[in-house]
């Protein structure tokens, strides 16, 4: 007898097509022999093989088989990723070297607008094309989704999360693992291009899934318990944060998932694992993804006088797991409404490839974007790790006041995320000044919009730590303080309700308590 591996895989359709009001088709695939354990949950493949029936028998032990065969595909040949989509980060060993010759069209930037094609090895042409001085704001000019106008400071953190900071396994040490990915939230008013910013990122992750909060459930972004049609055995189904693992997650309508689904992305967010324990089945699962959320204020109206906890349904500590909050709000401006209808109009009237003349092929930008995750790490210097404690100091006095806290220690990680991103954008092997200058610029930007303090107009990290900032905390306290005097010097014997003595204390006392 000769014994094969054997692997049974579900291959289901890709969600871009599928047609229209119709639900994606599945087969299900025979991996054998170095077959096996060669794609994992979530990957997109092309698969080429032979289509096979085979028969079905009720019962083992009767010879009747039914009129209906079941379907099978046999592998011959797996073709993984597409040429457009970004390739995941893997841990660069020593024998890991890029010998690809490949053979596209490249932009040479140190010519011109000019388009050339040649063989070449991909880090040489690279390296060419890194030699531009604005080769920061060329990436980030093509990669911004076409339709959406300004919001500069948001494509350039959506960048950096698509490029990454580096994984660090610290375990020898005794410090564990560190993540590399960005966690990214938008919220804002309805109608300012959230859902188009997720969308886009989507298409370009390789391992992406799109999902939205109110359709979700926890068993649908962790794993869920299924019975195998073969073995008859209970066998793990992974979900949507599990088959983003090594890419981007991206969830619409994030305010409107439920707690017990929104419970599951604490440890998914900062630990990248996934603990799983139903019906007899204990294991972790990898869900090492970025989230790209995208939230809608309470009554779809952002009230600028209320912080963020008040306008959006989610719990504190799972604000503080987002490395970036931005706010895109609809404020009526004159000049900024005209230029924003003539870019829309000109996108549909001559078409998005009329918005830019410089615009780099999706191939060329995502080999430019898989090329840095896989092959470069950069490292932090001594002179980038000075720069870091200072740009962490001045974070912590950003709010401008001993009282209230600006940064906390969660923020100096994402200074160093978003630093070694800006470093693999150069294909830098070290973390320089500058990126530590334009990550903390990044961070400041994101933080005067989300955690500012409606009432004093200061920076106040605790407003997403603990869900209330310092002066509300002073205000609050100041009124516990007053009613407790109340209560003691009033006439003790008499019997009054909650409301009306919180009325009575209202009427005769400046601090109201609510």
């Amino acid at each position: 007898c000769k014994f094969l591996n054997k692997q049974h895989i579900k291959l289901q359709e890709a969600p871009e097509t599928i047609p229209a009001g119709q639900t994606p088709h599945a087969v299900v695939l025979v991996c054998l022999d170095e077959f096996k354990d060669a794609v994992q949950p979530g990957d997109r493949i092309t698969v080429t093989g032979m289509f096979q029936a085979s028969s079905i028998r009720p019962n083992k032990n009767q010879r009747i088989i039914k009129a209906v065969f079941k379907t099978h595909m046999e592998v011959f040949h797996i073709k993984k990723a597409e040429a457009h989509r970004v390739a995941r980060e893997r841990l660069a060993g020593p024998e890991e070297f890029f010998h690809e010759y490949i053979f596209f069209w490249v932009f040479l930037l140190t010519i011109g607008n000019t388009t050339r094609s040649f063989m070449a090895p991909a880090s040489l042409m690279f390296t060419r094309c890194l030699t531009h001085v604005t080769l920061y704001m060329r990436v980030f000019t093509n990669l911004q989704p076409p339709g959406i106008w300004q919001h500069e400071d948001i494509k350039k953190g959506i960048l950096c999360q698509l490029f990454g900071g580096v994984n660090k396994d610290l375990r020898d040490r005794g410090l564990g693992k560190s993540r590399g990915d960005i966690n990214i939230l938008l919220c804002g008013d309805p109608g300012t291009s959230k859902s188009q910013f997720l969308t886009h990122v989507n298409k370009v992750t390789p391992r992406g899934i799109y999902t939205s909060g109110k359709g979700s459930s926890s068993v649908g972004l962790t794993a869920y318990v299924s019975k195998d049609p073969v073995t008859k055995e209970l066998v793990l189904e992974s979900g949507a944060l599990v088959l983003s693992d090594g890419g981007i997650c991206c969830i619409d309508e994030f305010d409107k998932m439920s707690e017990g689904t929104r419970s599951v992305l604490h440890e998914a967010m900062e630990q990248q694992t996934i603990s799983i324990a139903k019906a007899g089945i204990i294991c972790t699962l990898n869900a090492r993804a970025s989230v790209l959320a995208a939230a809608n204020p309470i009554g779809s109206s952002w009230n600028p006088k209320l912080p963020i906890v008040d306008n959006i349904n989610l719990p504190p500590t799972l604000l503080s797991r987002f490395d970036l909050i931005y706010l895109i709000l609809d404020n009526p401006d004159p000049m900024n409404d005209r230029q924003l209808a003539r870019h829309i109009t000109a996108m549909y009237a001559t078409g998005p490839e009329a918005l830019s003349a410089e615009i780099m092929p999706p191939e060329l930008l995502a080999r430019y974007i898989s090329y840095a995750r896989e092959h470069i790490h950069p490292v932090i210097t001594d002179t980038a790790a000075e720069a870091l404690v200072h740009a962490y100091m001045e974070l912590r006095q950003f709010g401008g006041s001993r009282k209230t806290i600006a940064a906390t220690p969660r923020q100096l990680e994402s200074l160093i995320r978003i630093s070694e991103a800006l470093a693999r954008m150069r294909f830098s092997s070290e973390v320089a000044l500058g990126d530590v200058a334009e990550a903390l610029r990044l961070i400041k930007t994101a933080l005067c919009q989300s955690v500012t303090d409606p009432v004093t107009g200061m920076v106040d990290m605790s407003i997403i730590t603990t869900g209330l900032s310092e002066s509300s905390r002073q205000r609050l306290n100041q009124s516990v303080v007053s009613l407790r005097d109340y209560l003691s010097h009033r006439r003790i014997g008499a019997p009054l309700r909650l409301r009306a003595l919180l009325e009575e204390y209202n009427q005769q006392n400046n601090v109201h308590f609510i």
